[in-house]
């Protein structure tokens, strides 16, 4: 009582058609090979001076360290190197670097009116001394 048919040794040598000639291609044609793409490329489409600018920032900020003379004036230097380099890879405008230069030329504007306020004070204390004397 089965119904099935039985198979032939023939019906299995030829593909039928719509089925695949070729079975190591698998349902989806070609196998799948991996690229050889190197995942760290994508580093290499971030700002170039993305670190710099960070160095930038990090360094102006180290003034509130006791960095009063070192601290601007290396932000300033690394922020305009930031900026100009993310500026020729086309990266647009390096916001860290920009406030790191901005803040190191503020910082060392507030140490050099310090200084001639210093200096000015002690010039005008030591004359009123000498004139009181």
């Amino acid at each position: 009582m089965n119904a099935a048919p039985t198979p032939t040794p023939d019906q299995f040598d030829q593909p039928a058609s719509g089925q695949y000639s070729n079975p190591s291609t698998g349902q989806y044609g070609a196998p799948q090979s991996y690229s050889n793409q190197n995942h760290y490329s994508q580093r290499s489409e971030e700002d170039p001076g993305k670190v710099l600018g960070i160095v930038s920032l990090v360094a102006t900020l180290s003034t509130f360290l006791g960095f009063n003379f070192i601290g601007p004036v290396v932000g300033i230097i690394t922020g305009h190197m930031a900026r100009k380099r993310s500026q020729e890879a086309g990266c647009g405008n390096n916001e860290m670097a920009k406030w790191g230069f901005i803040l190191g030329l503020v910082f060392l504007g507030l140490l050099v009116i310090g200084w001639a306020l210093g200096i000015s004070f002690g010039i005008v204390g030591g004359l009123a001394s000498l004139m009181a004397g």
